[in-house]
C-alpha cells in the first residue's frame, strides 16, 4: 500500500530552495520521515490518522484542509529543509558512504551543514508551535486532537510544546558554578573538572 504523504514533491520545490532537478528519490524518504517524526507528536495518533484517511479516500474537510495547507505545510517544508542537507551531501554506496560533488562546485562542509540546519530548524520550531497553538484554540473542532480513543502502546499523544534547546548548567563559568546540581554551595577544591583545565 502506497504511503500518504502530506507534503508534495512540487510543494517542497516552490517553497523551499530545493532545485528542479533534485532526485526525488532521495527528497521522498525524508518528506515521509518528516510526517512521522515531527508532524505526527504534533498532531497525535488519532487525528493524524483521521487526516491520512480522509487523503486516501478524498473526503478532506475543511478544517483538515485548513490545518494541512496553512500549519502541516510549513511544518514540514522547514523540518524538510533541516533533514535534508545531511541526506543529499551523504551518499550510501556498496563499500562506504561518501560525498559526490558536482563539476561546478564543492560539497558544503560539516560545519556549513550545521548552520544550515540550525536556522531550519528554528524556522520550523515556530511553525511547529503556531500549529499546535492553533490546535490548541480549537480543540472543539478537533475533537480527536487531545482526546485519544482506544489508545494503545503505540498511541501518540500530542505534545504542546515544539521548542528544544540545550541544557544550562549554571552561570557564565559553566562547570564552575558555586553550586552544584543539588542547590548545594560547591567547596573551591570541588570547582574544577577534567574538562574545565
Amino acid at each position: 500500500m502506497a504511503e500518504v504523504l502530506f507534503l508534495s514533491e512540487q510543494t517542497l520545490k516552490d517553497r523551499s530552495v530545493l532545485q528542479d532537478n533534485v532526485d526525488m528519490k532521495v527528497v521522498k524518504p525524508t518528506i515521509m520521515d518528516v510526517q512521522k517524526y515531527y508532524v505526527l507528536p504534533i498532531m497525535g495518533t488519532q487525528l493524524y490518522n483521521e487526516v491520512i484517511n480522509q487523503i486516501k479516500t478524498s473526503t478532506l474537510t475543511a478544517l483538515n484542509t485548513t490545518l494541512l495547507n496553512d500549519y502541516i505545510t510549513d511544518v514540514m517544508v522547514w523540518y524538510c529543509r533541516m533533514e535534508l542537507p545531511m541526506a543529499m551531501n551523504y551518499k550510501y554506496f556498496n563499500k562506504a558512504i561518501g560525498t559526490q560533488n558536482a563539476d561546478n562546485m564543492q560539497p558544503a562542509t560539516m560545519q556549513d551543514i550545521e548552520v544550515i540546519m540550525n536556522d531550519a530548524r528554528n524556522k520550523a520550531q515556530v511553525y511547529a508551535q503556531r500549529m499546535t497553538n492553533y490546535l490548541l484554540a480549537n480543540t472543539v473542532k478537533y475533537p480527536l486532537y487531545l482526546n485519544q480513543v482506544n489508545t494503545s502502546v503505540d498511541t501518540i499523544f500530542a505534545k504542546q510544546n515544539n521548542y528544544n534547546s540545550g541544557l544550562v548548567l549554571g552561570d557564565n563559568n559553566g562547570c564552575n558554578g558555586e553550586f552544584n546540581f543539588k542547590g548545594i554551595r560547591i567547596q573551591p577544591s570541588e570547582k574544577r573538572c577534567s574538562w574545565c583545565y
